[in-house]
């Protein structure tokens, strides 16, 4: 076996540097054209007297030095997943730049929101935000541009999709699988319907050398494309041809030549996804590759459920991801049907109390599947009644088949979860639901301003509604936190709900 010199380890390691260093400068490019595109027409940033954010520059460090206070980065959220941030409560420079205390408070709510709308965010703090830590800022940027191109791709906003079953897959299976998943699915459907014997698997090694993309612009745009770049022997010059395509078809470039030839994931990922949002081309004539069988498809009168996730299960979804488990959660009842994670969020409910030996770790061998995800799904209902939940009536089998049982378990656990967190002083006594409403109420009648106006029973109260109560007592906790100048009371459902925005923003 040949020996490798010190030398020889030092160029290689010299080389990985300065792809890694190359591979980043792409993806800001690439993000700086995707902002500059999408917030273009934002006031703020492109009239600002005080600090002109946009257009964003490619070159040199713009880019980083632009996203520090944090109001870019909240105006980008809101692009990807509308009405996230409340922009009231962001800190705005006036007559002097933000300080670092501000920009601090900026970053916090960026990235609380960020979790909200289901980004992960690991080992990220608003520090290193403000303090311009690249490889941070970079992940930030690229978690919140993701969750806009992939907000779209599910069954819900495209119910073509569901030509995308396996012989046998239920609906369910498909709601599960992650967005990249579909649309690797999504890919080698139309690939299929130009040469049927390719196929990938991944958005990396099997795109580099630009087979795929060919097939994919011949299928989903007949008319103004074909497998001319096939012939080109030049790798580089068979992906100008490719990107070309795309310039016609005015979907923006997020990949260079290089970033295919290297597969850059991120970026193939999110021009691909671009390509979808743009040409789904999910309608399909050929009768034999219709699915007309609603049976097949587990179609009956819960259907609904399949399509549409209501908020209460997809705040359920947020907090399950924000707690860094594996797998990510895409959709509740089909990845939570084993009981393994629902056992991991038990051992953070109370460390310790799950014996690690009763637990199934998947995947299972299929003639043992159900066995042991039952298994597994009651010891969760032994576990919930464990810690006091009522249960009456749910059992592991309820959890396995998907039934609408799972969201009050999760209810109960999410709540004793919140409420394990707060505790009196240094002591690990923790507080009931009935000591925090007190404690809410003693704040705001001992408020001289305010003088208790929004006092409540229980978390049921009709009187929350208007969101006086929440403001009133962040106010409390913090004078002068809450502008009182921008908050109308609340006449209709409609005002309420404007108004609710503001005291989670200034939460987050």
């Amino acid at each position: 076996m040949e020996s490798v010199s010190k030398e020889d380890a030092k160029q290689c390691f010299a080389d990985d540097e300065q792809e890694k260093k190359l591979d980043e400068e792409q993806e800001k490019v690439a993000f700086v054209r995707w902002i500059n595109k999408r917030l273009k027409n934002d006031r703020y940033l492109t009239k600002n007297y005080f600090k002109k954010f946009l257009p964003l520059k490619e070159e040199g460090d713009h880019f980083f030095d632009m996203i520090k206070d944090g109001i870019l980065l909240s105006k980008l959220i809101n692009d990807s997943v509308p009405g996230s941030v409340d922009e009231r409560a962001l800190n705005y420079p006036k007559t002097r730049p933000l300080n670092y205390f501000m920009m601090l408070e900026n970053q916090n709510l960026v990235l609380n929101s960020c979790v909200a709308i289901g980004c992960r965010i690991v080992n990220i703090k608003p520090e290193d935000m403000v303090d311009g830590v690249k490889q941070s800022q970079l992940n930030v940027v690229w978690q919140v541009i993701r969750a806009g191109l992939m907000a779209h791709i599910n069954l819900k906003s495209y119910p073509g999709l569901k030509i995308l079953l396996n012989e046998g897959e239920t609906v369910a299976k498909l709601m599960a699988k992650t967005p990249e998943d579909l649309l690797v699915r999504w890919v080698n459907f139309h690939m299929r319907r130009v040469c049927d014997h390719k196929q990938i698997k991944n958005f990396y090694k099997d795109i580099q050398n630009g087979e795929a993309y060919t097939y994919l612009f011949t299928a989903i745009a007949p008319q103004d494309t074909d497998l001319l770049p096939l012939r080109e022997t030049d790798l580089e010059d068979r992906m100008d041809m490719l990107l070309e395509y795309a310039r016609d078809l005015d979907v923006l470039n997020f990949v260079t030549p290089r970033d295919i030839i290297k597969g850059n994931i991120k970026l193939n990922t999110a021009f691909i996804a671009q390509l979808f949002n743009a040409f789904p081309s999910l309608e399909v004539d050929d009768q034999e590759d219709q699915i007309d069988d609603f049976d097949e498809m587990q179609y009956n009168d819960q259907t609904e459920m399949f399509f549409e996730e209501t908020r209460e299960e997809k705040s359920f979804r947020h907090w399950l991801n924000s707690l860094n488990f594996t797998p990510y959660v895409s959709y509740l009842y089909e990845d939570l049907k084993d009981g393994y994670l629902l056992l991991q969020v038990f051992n953070v409910l109370k460390p310790g109390m799950v014996n690690q030996d009763e637990i199934n770790v998947p995947p299972f061998k299929p003639l043992q599947q159900v066995y042991h995800a039952v298994e597994n799904c009651n010891y969760c209902i032994t576990l919930g009644s464990e810690l006091g939940f009522v249960l009456v009536g749910i059992e592991g089998n309820n959890i396995y088949e998907g039934n609408k049982l799972l969201l009050s378990l999760l209810w109960q656990m999410m709540r004793y979860y919140t409420l394990s967190l707060m505790t009196y002083g240094d002591s690990d006594k923790k507080l009931t639901e009935q000591e925090v409403i007190e404690w809410c109420n003693k704040k705001l009648k001992e408020d001289k301003v305010k003088k208790g106006r929004h006092v409540f029973r229980n978390f049921r109260d009709s009187t929350l509604t208007s969101s006086q109560a929440m403001l009133d007592l962040i106010d409390i906790i913090q004078p002068g936190s809450i502008g009182y100048d921008m908050v109308a009371a609340g006449i209709t459902p409609d005002v309420n709900c404007l108004i609710t925005v503001l005291p989670v923003t200034v939460d987050r």
